[in-house]
């Protein structure tokens, strides 16, 4: 596996399930390290950067949501202990939670269960993409981020990550269509290679998964049996 993103791109990675597409997103905040090659953030490897600088600068938001046995508040702000009410709203706001916390018996003092208990998967989701925007990463990582939310929602939340207001880098796992063909360049991954590499519609413009995927999801392949039938 060997491609490179540069500053400030948007990156989507696709893949059937077990291709590595969370495998290869944990590497880079050295969840775990490689056993061979090397993972480069700004052309130092991240073996050789201290654990804290280097994940200072990401942000990331994954399927197994994290929260804590705090406030929404405290959970938001949890990168930056000092974030004003002010900023947690706006970030709260950027991942479409502001509304649905507005409505909670407490607002932002609503306390959460560990592991978010009480709240839907879909509020969960979007309180953990707070949580990492509210850091303003140099590097922001989500992981089927949004797999639980409408397609409404989802579409506002890729509107607000199109024109955030700090310069990031965006690597986002996803399987849906509408979240990745905004991206500069989308990864198909297979069984742990990069099988393809493109824009959305260089990728549909030519056989292979993404194009599978896409005419699935849109519900071309089954017009296209209808019409052979």
């Amino acid at each position: 596996m060997n491609f490179k993103i540069k500053a400030g791109q948007t990156v989507a990675i696709m893949g059937e399930t077990g291709s590595g597409k969370t495998s290869l997103i944990n590497l880079i905040p050295r969840f775990y390290d490689t056993n061979s090659g090397e993972v480069l953030v700004d052309g130092v490897n991240v073996r050789k950067r201290k654990l804290s600088q280097l994940r200072s600068q990401i942000g990331m938001a994954t399927q197994d949501v994290l929260l804590f046995s705090d406030t929404i508040d405290g959970n938001i702000a949890y990168g930056d202990s000092d974030m004003s009410e002010e900023d947690v709203k706006h970030y709260a706001k950027l991942a479409a939670a502001n509304e649905f916390v507005e409505k909670m018996p407490d607002g932002y003092e609503t306390i959460v269960g560990e592991r978010g208990v009480g709240l839907s998967g879909g509020q969960k989701q979007r309180l953990s993409l707070a949580r990492a925007l509210a850091i303003k990463p140099a590097i922001l990582i989500l992981d089927d981020t949004t797999s639980a939310v409408d397609m409404e929602t989802e579409k506002y939340i890729q509107d607000q990550l199109a024109h955030l207001d700090f310069d990031c880098t965006k690597i986002i796992v996803a399987q849906r269509i509408s979240t990745t063909k905004r991206a500069d360049r989308i990864v198909i991954l297979d069984k742990g290679r990069v099988v393809d590499v493109g824009t959305h519609e260089e990728l549909i413009s030519r056989p292979g998964y993404y194009r599978e995927v896409y005419e699935l999801q849109n519900g071309i392949a089954g017009e296209k049996k209808g019409g052979a039938a």
